[in-house]
């Protein structure tokens, strides 16, 4: 049998070997401290990039990446949507008409941003016709006085499908009477739920065309919106594709994007990944002291053992590669032990009737009503690797001075 051999099944004996007293309690914590920080790690790692995630596709891909638009209205826009919409790095543009409003129902009035489109193109640029809870989308035609409110809103303004409301906006133009606002009657064909409040309450569209009519915009629009294919460079291409549309216009442009709104929502939940993840990993790394505490107090117990096998002529390097091996072992376990309970525990997060649970108890009222879980397999092979190579680390000074034994000293107090 080889050495190495040797020392694997030595080491594999030590594991199986049930000891008492507080050897066995450092033993057992050992375990439980690598498997709970294992465990952890998966379940808020799952939750907070299933935040992430819900972020990503719920809020940043119902606003635009980015928009262009004009210090006045743009007119002469269809060869400026012409070139974004062949711009290589835009996916997607649509034109927009936008202006703050007050819209009343016949119990409320609430302020809110109306927002004119044309439906087919500003699918190119938002998904928030995803989010339909009541009517159609497509009844934001040109013909027809139609608006689609969202959920908060609807909801205070006591508003169904079917339902008239009135629009009120200031008039540009003054009369002999001075400044009256206009009001026009629109019918509600279309309720939306993205769960952030920002939009379900501060947002409401209509069609392009009847924006431009209740501004009294003749042709003109307010700018475009821009979809990028990834949002993170937002901050730079709107930049350079308002450079780029200098040369097709002689008004003056000006471009915003994402950040600006949704920016430190985001980098505070990635930072909250961040320090959430960082404490957690406290949890294991307790863990490790524990396993290096359990192999010390091992070795005062085997110093007898460890003596007689040098005397045989083990090696220094062969009794550290017991430890090693032991703490390895006990890693391996802990870790496996924890896959198995955190992927278990994420899964029942994820399940309906938790989901049901925690709806009842936030009773919509939260961004997100329930715990979203994006499982990423790499984000596992991370833990457990981590955590293994971490206990690994820690094994090695109990396993430097389990070969500093020398057996003449230890045999003699025997």
């Amino acid at each position: 049998m080889e050495t190495k051999d040797i020392s694997l099944s030595i080491a594999l004996e030590y594991l199986r070997s049930k000891t008492k007293g507080a050897t066995s309690f450092v033993s057992s914590l050992a375990y439980t401290c690598v498997a709970l920080g294992v465990a952890v790690l998966i379940i808020v790692s799952s939750v907070m990039n299933g935040f992430e995630k819900e972020l990503r596709d719920r809020i940043l891909n119902v606003i635009p990446h980015a928009s262009i638009s004009g210090v006045t209205p743009i007119s002469d826009w269809n060869e400026i949507y012409t070139v974004l919409k062949d711009h290589p790095k835009v996916v997607g543009a649509a034109p927009f008409i936008q202006s703050q409003m007050l819209i009343g129902s016949s119990d409320e009035v609430y302020g809110s941003n109306l927002i004119g489109i044309n439906p087919n193109s500003e699918k190119n640029v938002s998904i928030v016709s995803n989010f339909i809870t009541k009517g159609s989308y497509e009844s934001l035609n040109e013909s027809s006085s139609n608006i689609i409110l969202g959920e908060l809103l609807a909801r205070k303004l006591n508003l169904d499908i079917g339902n008239q409301v009135s629009l009120m906006l200031p008039d540009n133009k003054a009369s002999f009477s001075g400044y009256f606002p206009k009001i026009k009657n629109f019918k509600v064909t279309g309720i939306f739920r993205v769960g952030s409040p920002d939009i379900d309450e501060g947002i409401a569209y209509i069609n392009i065309s009847q924006a431009s009519k209740l501004l009294s915009l003749k042709d003109k629009i307010h700018g475009f919106r821009i979809k990028f294919k990834d949002l993170f460079d937002a901050n730079y291409l709107s930049w350079e594709v308002l450079i780029d549309l200098e040369d097709y216009t002689n008004q003056i442009l000006i471009s915003e994007n994402w950040t600006l709104t949704y920016g430190p929502l985001f980098e505070a939940i990635m930072m909250e990944k961040t320090l959430v993840g960082l404490l957690v990993f406290l949890i294991v790394l307790v863990a490790a002291f524990n396993i290096v505490s359990m192999l010390i107090m091992m070795i005062n117990d085997k110093k007898a053992q460890l003596a007689i096998f040098k005397t045989m002529g083990m090696s220094k390097y062969e009794i550290s590669k017991i430890f090693i091996y032991l703490g390895a072992m006990i890693s391996m376990i802990g870790s496996l032990v924890g896959l198995v309970l955190g992927m278990a525990i994420t899964f029942l997060l994820s399940s309906k009737i938790f989901e049901e649970f925690i709806n009842s108890l936030m009773q919509g009222t939260y961004f997100i009503s329930y715990f979203p879980v994006d499982i990423r397999f790499s984000w596992i092979f991370f833990i457990l690797f981590s955590t293994i190579a971490l206990t690994l680390l820690v094994c090695l000074y109990p396993a430097r001075i389990a070969s500093k034994v020398i057996p003449a000293e230890v045999l003699r107090n025997e």
